[in-house]
């Protein structure tokens, strides 16, 4: 009995299929051995190149150097110098004399080529960063001297604030409790109000009486900084501003040269550095009240020279206080300021 035809074609099929999985089998063995081969080629020149660097010259010498490189000092003889011994001997680039590393770096640069800014109050300073409506300093206190009294004097709308302002004090009175007198409340130890208030800001000015006569910034900037200490440990998770000595007019800084422009305005760099340390934000009045020859503005002073008028001292210093608080999203943005939600 014959085979038949599906049988023959069965069993080619079979030997076919057989015959293309051997060629394929070939082919990833030579594909495993040629990257092998690859793999081996590219350690041996990874261990040539290393072998190379282990022979270049010893740490500290360069050769054919192709572009100079500013020199220390005077170091042209130097060079000559250590080049004499072979310039008549070598014979071109492969004979170049080693230089070396101490011998280039940074230029030296000459007495007055250049200047270096310290780290001042304009880096400290707190931004403007929109303005806050009034209820903002519903929560908040001022502590000062007579330039405070006049928020209360002056009936100075700020929101309801608590005012602490005291005529003739400075931060050595806060330190020490001594008994201060308000205009509106009598005798009392200011510490004692604000810790009882709890205020969430405080917003300090004080060194106007302090600074009077010269040699008076020390002990100002000691009591300073125990004051914010005090206050720190009193008022935990409040925000305390501390505002710089503001400016006051030619004819008052002749009577008080402790006051004048020179004097404050080093007093001031020395108060922000403080409020930084402290963790405080720093509030420079003098962006609002000084003019170009830093002092106190014609237009915003009392006619004592020290004081705010009524009208525009105290109306620029609510403006600035109402565009320099420190952002927070929760703060009572005016309409139309710049992190308003209207």
């Amino acid at each position: 009995m014959g085979i038949s035809h599906e049988y023959h074609s069965t069993h080619g099929r079979r030997r076919r299929s057989k015959a293309g999985t051997g060629l394929r089998l070939a082919g990833v063995i030579a594909a495993i051995l040629l990257l092998s081969l690859a793999i081996t080629a590219i350690l041996e020149n990874g261990e040539k190149q290393s072998e190379a660097v282990q022979q270049s010259p010893a740490a500290g010498t360069a050769t054919n150097i192709l572009a100079p490189l500013p020199m220390q000092g005077d170091t042209g003889a130097s060079a000559a110098d250590s080049a004499g011994g072979t310039a008549g001997e070598g014979s071109g680039a492969a004979d170049a004399a080693a230089v070396t590393l101490e011998q280039f770096g940074p230029a030296r640069q000459a007495a007055g080529a250049y200047q270096v800014k310290a780290y001042d109050s304009s880096v400290i300073r707190q931004p403007s960063c929109g303005q806050v409506d009034l209820s903002y300093f519903s929560d908040a206190a001022l502590l000062g001297d007579s330039l405070t009294v006049g928020f209360s004097d002056y009936s100075i709308n700020l929101g309801g604030a608590l005012i602490c302002g005291y005529t003739g004090v400075g931060p050595d009175a806060i330190v020490n409790r001594s008994a201060v007198k308000s205009s509106v409340r009598g005798s009392e130890v200011a510490m004692d109000v604000l810790t009882a208030a709890q205020p969430k800001k405080l917003y300090i000015l004080l060194g106007t009486n302090t600074l009077t006569t010269l040699g008076a910034a020390d002990r100002f900037l000691a009591y300073y900084g125990q004051m914010l200490d005090q206050l720190r440990q009193a008022l935990p998770g409040c925000v305390i501003y501390v505002q710089s000595i503001p400016p006051v007019r030619p004819q008052a800084a002749a009577e008080k040269p402790g006051l004048a422009s020179d004097v404050l305005r080093s007093v001031n760099e020395q108060l922000a550095k403080l409020a930084a340390d402290k963790g405080c934000v720093y509030l420079d009045l003098w962006e609002t009240f000084a003019d170009e020859n830093g002092n106190l503005k014609e237009m915003l002073a009392a006619p004592d020279g020290v004081h705010f008028s009524a009208g525009n001292g105290y109306g620029a210093w609510v403006t600035y206080l109402r565009n320099h608080a420190k952002y927070s999203a929760s703060n009572s943005w005016t309409m139309g300021s710049a992190y308003s939600a209207e």
